[in-house]
């Protein structure tokens, strides 16, 4: 069994387009290149992310994530507490594997490999070992990539909230995958 074999898809709404965070600033567009890397972190919260390392002649990461603190990989519907909406990057995920490997990412394998991480710590890269999602390496894949201007944020007591200074920076975040061809 893998180690995303929990997630699945079962019971859940159909996803439904939405955004998500980056700190590059590309212009909105379709970006065509490899896919270098895909891991697993796991945040302070518990929350899961998989961390996409993709190149088209310049690098660009995203951390997508999968599931909320709780683990799971879907929120209730604000109107309907019985409907399961799944989480926008836990679709993009699942759609990014179905597409490289014809199979969802609960049934994706992962082997440890140790590799460069940034390290908010150290303030720059270290090795680490992380899950990699293998299988989903060196395929070309193409992205949807938004730019979108955000408020700054601060982390408070309660998590990120806007800058009281206020201020706005240009955001990515990938909002479709697609088949190249």
């Amino acid at each position: 069994m893998g180690l995303f074999s929990n997630l699945k898809k079962d019971g859940l709404e159909e996803a439904k387009d939405s955004l998500g965070g980056n700190f590059a600033a590309r212009e909105t567009g379709i970006y065509t290149g490899k896919l270098t890397a895909a891991y697993l972190t796991i945040a302070g919260s518990g929350a899961q992310a998989i961390n996409l390392v993709f190149n088209d002649g310049t690098e660009y990461r995203e951390a997508v994530y999968i599931t909320n603190k709780k683990g799971e990989n879907y929120f209730l519907n604000k109107d309907d507490n019985s409907k399961k909406v799944p989480l926008p990057g836990f679709t993009i995920i699942d759609d990014l594997c179905l597409m490289l490997t014809e199979k969802p990412l609960c049934d994706q394998e992962t082997e440890e490999k140790v590799i460069k991480v940034y390290d908010f710590d150290a303030k720059g890269d270290v090795q680490k070992t992380v899950a990699m999602l293998v299988d989903l390496l060196d395929q070309e894949i193409s992205f949807g990539i938004v730019k979108e201007i955000t408020n700054k944020q601060v982390k408070g007591p309660d998590g990120y909230v806007d800058d009281p200074a206020g201020g706005t920076r240009d955001q990515n975040h990938i909002d479709k995958v697609y088949h190249t061809a």
